[in-house]
């Protein structure tokens, strides 16, 4: 019984040893018919030197000086100006379209107006107090809108009012 599987095995094993001429012809034919194209490499572009001559600007890792970052008026003329010395408040550092009437409070007399900002905040304003970019104050609230009064300058050292309101949304 032990026999017979290695009698078996070696009947297996002496059909791979015939004649295998009709495959080495295939192959050797494959490979000469197909040979493989590729193609040349791109040129290499030209290096060109260019000197960074930045001795005289401000480095890009330093913080600015302080006179660079404020704001240039000239203050000599006589005509309508921001105070410019009066500390600015959260909501001026947005610009009025990137804030939204969300409704209002009022007490008695009073009215405020809630606004959002775009990080979702929502901010108590009323008459005389100041949001947007350009030095804009609250002139008058309604339960429906806010109007504002900002001053734009006018490339010659004054300001000039520009009118503007914010309508209650209701998204």
């Amino acid at each position: 019984m032990r026999l017979l599987p290695l009698v078996l095995l070696s009947l297996l094993l002496t059909g791979c040893l015939g004649d295998k001429s009709d495959l080495e012809l295939f192959v050797t034919t494959t490979k000469a018919q197909h040979v493989a194209h590729i193609p040349p490499l791109k040129e290499t572009p030209k290096f060109e030197h260019f000197a960074y001559q930045a001795d005289l600007m401000r480095s890009p890792y330093v913080p600015p000086s302080r006179e660079l970052t404020e704001e240039v008026i000239d203050t000599t003329k006589d005509c309508l100006q921001p105070d410019l010395k009066r500390r600015k408040g959260r909501l001026e550092t947005y610009a009025l379209d990137n804030l939204k009437m969300r409704g209002t409070l009022s007490e008695q007399q009073d009215i405020w107006a809630l606004l959002e900002t775009t990080d979702g905040s929502v901010y108590r304003l009323g008459v005389g107090q100041f949001l947007g970019l350009y030095h804009g104050r609250i002139a008058k609230v309604t339960p429906q809108t806010v109007e504002i009064i900002e001053l734009i300058p006018d490339g010659s050292g004054c300001w000039t009012e520009r009118y503007s309101s914010m309508d209650l949304t209701g998204e």
